[in-house]
């Protein structure tokens, strides 16, 4: 008996946050988070996280396009039962795209974890989830 598995491929990052920016256009939130991951670089980049936190799908329009989304609530269970590896500067842009896309809240310590590049991607992104599209944070 023959069976037909679709091979399931890691897509680039690049694919994939264009896959992640589709799937959030129109969600301020979602879209600031998205954009706060991409930036960021270090999630995107990680086979464990993308293969067990970032579902996808075909475009319907487009199959050459892929969308993608972040399984938030249950990346940041993982992340608190030690299950995603990081640093604390990683954990907390984690965190904080998080809240960012569900509307949830982030403890403000975690914000002593970032270094000077990336908090402002987070404030950038924070404007940014609060309507303000065209921020862009530079912190001098």
């Amino acid at each position: 008996m023959t069976h037909a598995h679709r091979r399931i491929q890691r897509l680039s990052v690049n694919k994939l946050a264009k896959g992640l920016r589709l799937c959030a256009d129109g969600l301020p939130g979602e879209l600031a988070a998205v954009e706060l991951l991409i930036v960021h670089g270090f999630w995107l980049n990680r086979a464990d996280f993308c293969s067990h936190f970032i579902g996808r799908d075909d475009a319907p329009d487009a199959p050459d396009e892929v969308l993608a989304w972040v399984r938030w609530d249950e990346a940041v269970t993982a992340l608190g039962c030690g299950r995603l590896v990081c640093s604390s500067g990683e954990a907390a842009v984690l965190r904080i795209a998080a809240a960012l896309a569900t509307g949830g809240a982030f403890p403000a310590s975690v914000l002593s974890s970032l270094d000077r590049e990336n908090f402002a991607h987070v404030l950038t992104a924070t404007a940014q989830a609060s309507g303000h599209p065209a921020v862009q944070v530079v912190i001098r």
